[in-house]
């Protein structure tokens, strides 16, 4: 508990607000393929109905943007990630960590703890004051629906993890902050041009994509894009024992 208090202090200083602020602008700016609408007719629709209904499209909105934040999020990711790792690899500072009473496999999920907490809280926080700035007259019918905003979170989730687990492993094994910031987003950055240029939906973000459809029901899943939507997940979770098995057993400081 006091290694994550110590790492969250640290990250902290970075400035927060400002990375925050920096990607809601980015999504709000976004190019919109349009605009949700639809017929409300006053028999047949109570108010209660209206304001879910704009509750939804505002959330899944927000959904739609998440992927296209994917770049801009994971030079955020990999930045927290190289002051918490391979910075402190690379000035000695690991050392000192390691030379205390503390297990490597603490020390590890807390690094990674607060790393995953800190661009959770950044990504989720732009989604979320995008979703009840949409539409300001509905701020409340969003902030009472919890379901949709448990899947926005989920959503965040799967890929604050994946990008996280991802940078994790490239700053342990590189060891030096210049080669894990440049490597590990040119690292996300080759694989959305593979992504999309070789129409491979199981990477990122056009996985991110599939998820938000799934959630919110953009269009119906067919059995064999299960294969897509749990492959971040999977990676992400053999990235992050990887980078735990090294971080316990094979990472030399001097």
């Amino acid at each position: 508990m006091h290694g994550l208090t110590w790492d969250l202090k640290n990250l902290f200083r970075f400035p927060f607000p400002e990375v925050m602020l920096a990607l809601f602008t980015y999504i709000t700016f976004l190019p919109r393929g349009g605009s949700f609408s639809f017929t409300v007719l006053q028999e047949s629709l109570i108010w209660e109905e209206i304001t879910r209904k704009l509750a939804f499209y505002t959330i899944r909105d927000a959904a739609g943007f998440s992927f296209l934040a994917y770049l801009p999020l994971s030079l955020f990711a990999s930045i927290f990630v190289t002051l918490s790792f391979a910075y402190e690899i690379e000035n000695a500072l690991m050392k000192v960590h390691l030379s205390h009473p503390i297990s490597r496999r603490n020390i590890f999920l807390s690094k990674l703890t607060s790393c995953f907490l800190i661009t959770f809280l950044t990504f989720s926080g732009s989604l979320l004051a995008y979703s009840f700035l949409r539409i300001p007259e509905n701020f409340l019918s969003v902030i009472f629906s919890l379901d949709l905003i448990s899947k926005l979170l989920l959503l965040v989730a799967l890929e604050t993890l994946f990008i996280t687990s991802l940078a994790v492993s490239f700053s342990l094994y590189s060891g030096k902050a210049s080669v894990s910031l440049i490597g590990s987003f040119a690292t996300f950055y080759f694989i959305q041009v593979l992504s999309e240029n070789a129409n491979l939906e199981f990477l990122p973000p056009i996985a991110f994509r599939n998820q938000a459809d799934f959630l919110f029901a953009f269009s119906a899943t067919k059995s064999a894009e299960v294969t897509s939507l749990l492959a971040a997940p999977v990676a992400s979770a053999v990235l992050l024992l990887f980078s735990y098995l090294y971080f316990s057993r094979r990472l030399q400081v001097s």
